[in-house]
């Protein structure tokens, strides 16, 4: 009778044991593994995490081994610039941790590549391209590509640049643009098609992409700072004019 109790007794206690074990499991569902960017693209990184009987104290993002984020509260949503990163392939790892120490990963490979259509516009050796105007344009290196950015000062007045169109069939246009680091004034950079305001873009410290349709023809653009200081500066990189 004794032995059958004490079966008994351990059964219920393996039962117990196993119905109150900790589990932990991470999910990274965006991006889909092997996803093909282009250089200046933000990832969006969204994780899920599923436990049971612990509590989810953090969530670590490794992009190439090396710690990039970590956010301590649903939801798991993060960003992953590229602008700074090589051609190649790029691995993300995401760390979920419980506060007994328990831990699960799951990893995600993505690909980044360079493009640069027939219209691309390059800032190499400290010269201006064709159809820029030199006006208050300073090349500022290392840049967006690696090679060279176009930098401009607050308290040189007036357009920042102008660069016309050869090609009446293009009907879009993008540039990446960012502020000065150290700034301390909000910066805004205007954008103009034959001298008639399109767009005003609050910029950020890090390169952001911008696209806007053209309409049908040859023009002329120009991007104007607005609304800062004399210490302020920003940059432009990575031109593209093409057809959608």
């Amino acid at each position: 009778m004794k032995k059958i109790y004490f079966i008994v007794c351990i059964s219920f206690l393996i039962l117990f044991v196993s119905c109150n074990k900790t589990k932990i499991s991470c999910e990274i569902i965006k991006p889909l593994s092997n996803t093909t960017f282009e250089l200046g693209d933000v990832v969006e990184l969204s994780v899920t995490v599923d436990a049971e009987n612990v509590i989810v104290s953090d969530v670590e993002i490794y992009l190439d081994n090396v710690g990039y984020a970590s956010k301590d509260a649903f939801p798991y949503n993060f960003q992953i610039y590229t602008y700074d990163l090589k051609e190649g392939n790029h691995t993300i790892r995401a760390v979920a941790i419980a506060d007994d120490g328990t831990k699960s990963e799951a990893t995600v490979s993505f690909n980044l590549v360079r493009y640069e259509s027939p219209d691309f516009v390059s800032f190499s050796d400290g010269q201006f391209p064709l159809g820029w105007k030199d006006g208050n344009w300073a090349v500022f290196s290392p840049g967006f590509d690696d090679d060279y950015s176009i930098r401009v000062s607050a308290f040189l007045a007036g357009d920042l640049s102008t660069v016309k169109t050869c090609d009446a069939n293009i009907n879009c246009i993008e540039f990446y643009a960012k502020d000065e680091i150290d700034n301390w004034l909000e910066t805004d950079l205007s954008f103009y098609i034959d001298d008639n305001f399109v767009r005003k873009i609050t910029l950020t410290k890090s390169w952001e992409k911008y696209t806007i349709d053209l309409p049908p023809g040859i023009h002329t653009f120009h991007w104007r700072l607005t609304h800062v200081g004399e210490d302020c500066s920003s940059y432009l990189d990575a031109i593209k004019f093409f057809k959608k």
